[in-house]
């Protein structure tokens, strides 16, 4: 029979094997452990017909072949042939895409006879070649001119693969990571398939989160200028921030607070946005006056009129902090001007950027400055023509202007624009209630009452961000119940600054941002907007690529969200063979550390989707190998990074996809803890006092042989050492165990 025969009938057999499949029951006594029932080593120095190999270094500079032929090994995949013998897949050669150009890309049909009798050696027979003749392939690869164009190391890294119903072959790789698709002899059929971002984030309607530049680029320019507002837009941001008070003539500007200097009794600046104390023809200006309860000295908005304000200039709030390179240097912008400058970006790039007012102290505004901040906003807007839903959000501390927006001020106007309620930490209750009286607390708006009531009247909610996340850096339940509430939030305020830090980030404010994304926030405000826009990209770049990436050969920016050597590691296809499993070997950027995705692939519509998430173990650092128990159980393998005496990590676990852990990781159960193999009948060389330990680097091969047996090999890595000895060259091992507990088979 060809090899290309058994190929297609390898995905009908059944799960069951006869004849040397699957080797008799070991003892009963030695059943309360996974033991080996079954053992054979493949020498690591086997070889197969080929060119001469091993020219390359890891520089990829060619020297010297190392080998005449082409090395069999290691091992990285395997699937059962008809007739008892195995398809087993070699992977990438020798290590790296730089020193594998002349290895070719084959799989093995390896044949086992006597695997009971300690040192008995497989046969390796036939093997499919991988290649595309008919340039599938859109980059340039090693044999790139040649008739047959042999698929190398250098072109892909062959970590996993499954036989379709049809016969065809499919193939995870590493690099890409692509999805590789082959006909039974080898030939690939179509181009390679790309891994799309499925970052799954728990927004409230499962969009991008908006990163909103608070203040504009606050953190590296003079807050409310136009160069801070250019900073945020040329970082990244999806929305601005104008925070917004009122001139003397009635005109919105953007400044933090009404008071743009605060002047202590000693007459030195205490804060300042403007460097209005030191211009002497503004000094009859110098005031206190009640702002919110609290008495204040200094200057205010309201006492200036618009040509006077446009006489001072900004200067940085924390300079301390952020240094003073840019005092003196930027105007006071109008709200107006804030808007002729994202038409400016629109009109250049394309580029929609929206803007995010907030309608500063509206009651002090309405009784001391005697204007309605709320009304003159929509006029502004309805006057400037910017008035699309899609691009403006209007924010507010307190609660009365934001019931008068929605419901006089902006139907009247014949507009339609997104409300949010800020709320502040739990001692600071919005000022207009206090004012009137009302006992309400922050805790008591976001209470699931206070949540109902907000969405009777504003769109999303806008809290300070440890409503969001406590200060043990533990996630409330505040998300949820906001999102029951239908209302979106944008939490505030985001910085890099370890000052603003908790402990726990480590003074890295990305890990911050990356639990607020996870925890499901539909947004949030930064003063370092370029970092924010980092931080999301993460989760909704296009693809998830590794730096080996070809795109990246061909003079594409190197913008890889997956470790080196990060892809598929894992292929398995369901019982019903509709679906492809596909699991990465290693955390996408911005993914919750030590989890693994795990991608479906849907056969028939070609269609990606994101089955879930894997937690590895605290100790374990990758994932060997995955395959089908049943329709919802699978078998993974997690290792560490280390070998021989070392080694303590090389497990084997069963993935239950149809159950989650409250994080929403899959729950596994231990199947077999592969440093502890009991050996009754001492099959292996390598068993100590009845017991094997298999403490290779790489263990890439699982096999369900039966509900109570399963087949594991390593993938030696040929030609290295240290699995057992740091001078011995590691075979090829492949173990029969049989499990305690018999698995539930698919029927």
């Amino acid at each position: 029979m060809t090899l290309t025969a058994l190929l297609a009938l390898s995905a009908s057999a059944s799960a069951a094997v006869t004849g040397g499949g699957v080797p008799a029951p070991a003892p009963a006594a030695t059943m309360s452990q996974p033991t080996l029932v079954g053992y054979a080593e493949l020498p690591a120095d086997t070889f197969a017909a080929g060119p001469a190999s091993g020219a390359w270094n890891g520089e990829g500079v060619r020297g010297e072949a190392r080998f005449s032929r082409q090395p069999v090994q290691g091992f990285s995949g395997v699937q059962r042939l008809a007739g008892g013998s195995f398809m087993f897949l070699s992977d990438n050669g020798f290590g790296s895409k730089a020193n594998s150009a002349d290895y070719l890309l084959r799989l093995y049909r390896v044949s086992f006879k006597g695997q009971q009798q300690a040192g008995s050696v497989p046969q390796v027979g036939s093997f499919v070649q991988l290649r595309d003749p008919d340039k599938r392939v859109p980059f340039r690869i090693v044999n790139e001119n040649s008739a047959e164009r042999l698929l190398t190391g250098a072109d892909f890294d062959p970590e996993g693969f499954v036989v379709a119903p049809d016969g065809t072959l499919w193939v995870g790789d590493e690099f890409g990571p692509y999805l590789l698709h082959f006909s039974a002899d080898g030939v690939l059929l179509e181009a390679p398939i790309a891994t799309p971002n499925l970052a799954g984030l728990p927004t409230l309607n499962g969009g991008k989160p908006v990163v909103v530049g608070h203040r504009g680029s606050s953190g590296t320019r003079p807050e409310h200028t136009l160069a801070s507002y250019r900073e945020a837009i040329a970082a990244g941001a999806d929305f601005i921030e104008p925070d917004l008070v009122v001139t003397k003539d009635g005109v919105l500007v953007a400044r933090h607070e009404p008071v743009i200097a605060v002047v202590g009794a000693d007459d030195k600046v205490i804060e300042a946005t403007a460097d209005v104390h030191s211009r002497p023809e503004f000094r009859d200006r110098l005031t206190t006056k009640t702002l919110d309860g609290v008495q204040v000295r200094g200057y205010f908005v309201e006492d200036f009129t618009l040509a006077e304000l446009k006489t001072l200039r900004a200067v940085e709030r924390l300079p301390k902090l952020r240094g003073t390179a840019y005092d003196g240097q930027f105007e006071i912008p109008t709200l107006a001007e804030v808007i002729a400058l994202v038409r400016e970006t629109e009109a250049k790039t394309g580029r929609k950027v929206g803007i995010y007012p907030e309608t500063k102290h509206p009651t002090y505004m309405q009784q001391v400055a005697g204007f309605n901040t709320s009304q003159l906003l929509i006029d502004t807007l309805v006057r400037e023509k910017f008035t699309d839903p899609s691009r403006i959000y209007i924010q507010s501390f307190e609660v009365g202007n934001l019931k008068e927006l929605n419901s006089t001020i902006m139907p009247k106007a014949g507009v339609n624009i997104p409300l949010v309620q800020l709320v502040s930490s739990p001692d600071e209750p919005a000022y207009d209630l206090k004012a009137a009286g009302d006992t309400r607390t922050p805790a008591d708006m976001l209470s699931d009452a206070g949540l109902r009531e907000i969405a009777s009247y504003a769109d999303a909610v806008g809290p300070y961000k440890r409503w969001v996340i406590d200060d043990q850096c533990q996630v409330t339940d505040f998300v949820s119940r906001a999102h029951a509430a239908g209302l979106p939030l944008h939490p505030w305020t985001f910085r890099n600054e370890p000052t603003y830090l908790l402990p726990c980030y480590g003074g890295d404010p990305k890990a911050e941002m990356r639990q607020a994304l996870w925890a499901g926030v539909d947004g949030f405000f930064t003063d370092f907007p370029a970092t924010g826009a980092e931080v999301v990209r993460e989760f909704t770049t296009a693809e998830v690529r590794s730096p080996q990436n070809p795109a990246f050969a061909n003079g594409q920016p190197n913008v890889s969200n997956l470790p080196s050597s990060g892809g598929y590691e894992g292929l398995a296809i369901s019982p019903d063979g509709k679906t492809i499993y596909a699991l990465l070997e290693k955390t996408v950027q911005g993914d919750p550390k030590g989890t693994l995705r795990l991608h479906a692939f849907d056969l028939a519509t070609r269609q990606w989707s994101l089955a879930g998430r894997l937690a590895l173990d605290s100790d374990a650092e990758a994932i060997g190998d995955l395959t089908a128990v049943n329709a919802t159980q699978y078998l993974v393998i997690e290792r560490d990074n280390k070998q021989g005496a070392e080694a303590r990590a090389k497990r084997i676990y069963l993935l239950d996809l149809a159950r989650k852990n409250a994080d929403g990781t899959f729950q596994k159960t231990l199947v077999a803890d592969l440093m502890n193999l009991a050996d009754p009948q001492r099959l292996s060389p390598n068993s100590v006092n009845g017991v094997l330990g298999f403490p290779f680097f790489t263990i890439e091969n699982v096999l369900v042989l039966d509900k109570n047996t399963i087949l594991v090999a390593n993938d030696n890595n040929y030609p290295a050492t240290g699995g057992r000895g740091a001078d011995v060259k590691d075979d090829t091992e492949v173990l029969w165990i049989r499990l305690p507990q018999p698995l539930n088979l698919a029927r």
